[in-house]
């Protein structure tokens, strides 16, 4: 028999605890603060030939605006909320290069959206391993990213795609200060 002494006993209110990252980050903190660090946490990754509506409700689904195409262990591009939700699909859809077979919004693929990973200027993890909030958010003044990746260089040569930063939850967190 569990013992009573094991429950709270029943509040009429209650309330969420509030995350206590939002209210501790100052402009000053170090920028590793408020990066996604794919050291410890799961990339969420996506397909490229997956459909975008898909991707899409993946995107809901882990709470994400990026998810990372991947291609047999290797990223292969970018593709976020945005992309999906604005004009990308259409462009495709009309692009008159493609080919003179029509194309129907359930044919567009996260791949025919994506930013292709060339086409992406990661940040380094050295100059983010010192940056601070502040220089981070004044690289989102300077462009119209949503996000922000960071590239870390192995000792073989090649680059591991190291975190993100989002513009959404830079300002998120920022916002009361």
């Amino acid at each position: 028999m569990i013992e009573p002494s094991f429950y709270a006993s029943s509040p009429a209110t209650a309330h969420l605890v509030a995350p206590t990252t939002a209210s501790t980050l100052l402009p000053t903190s170090p920028a590793l603060d408020v990066m996604t660090d794919l050291a410890s946490e799961t990339a969420h990754v996506v397909a490229p030939d997956r459909h975008i509506d898909a991707a899409l409700h993946d995107m809901i689904l882990f709470g994400v605006r990026l998810l990372l195409v991947v291609h047999e262990q290797v990223v292969t591009g970018i593709v976020t909320s945005y992309d999906i939700m604005g004009e990308r699909p259409i462009q495709f859809l009309q692009d008159p290069f493609r080919s003179t077979v029509p194309h129907r919004h359930a044919d567009v693929r996260v791949a025919d959206i994506m930013t292709p990973i060339a086409n992406v200027r990661p940040l380094r993890m050295k100059w983010v391993s010192r940056a601070s909030v502040a220089d981070v958010a004044a690289l989102f003044r300077s462009t119209d990213e949503t996000h922000l990746l960071v590239a870390d260089d192995e000792p073989d040569g090649s680059v591991v795609i190291r975190g993100i930063f989002s513009r959404t939850r830079l300002e998120r967190q920022l916002d009361g200060h």
